[in-house]
């Protein structure tokens, strides 16, 4: 199983097995302007290194989220940066608070 999830991790780190032309954007290498997306696969294997609890995946942030700790670590050019210092702490819902009534 640590097989497969080190040949996960460098087909990710690679691009994702594609072949030249076929990565996205068309350009020299200078800064493409979308993020690459997390390889769905990693998820399995992927866990907040504090908590040790799975992450869940926000497209729109291109985030990896601890809803648990309220962090989100960033996906970096398809590879997730999973260092603490790195996170960044998000919003989270604050308790449903009742008016109080007298």
């Amino acid at each position: 199983m640590l097989r497969g999830a080190a040949a996960v991790l460098r087909r990710a780190a690679s691009g994702g097995g594609q072949g030249p032309g076929q990565g996205q954007g068309s350009g020299s290498g200078s800064g493409s302007a979308r993020a690459q997306p997390l390889e769905p696969s990693l998820l399995r294997f992927l866990v907040c290194p504090l908590s040790k609890r799975p992450l869940r995946y926000d497209e729109a942030t291109n985030e990896l989220i601890n809803e648990e700790l309220g962090i989100a670590y960033p996906i970096i050019d398809g590879i997730p940066n999973m260092i603490p210092e790195a996170a960044r702490m998000i919003r989270k819902k604050p308790p449903s608070e009742s008016p109080e009534q007298p």
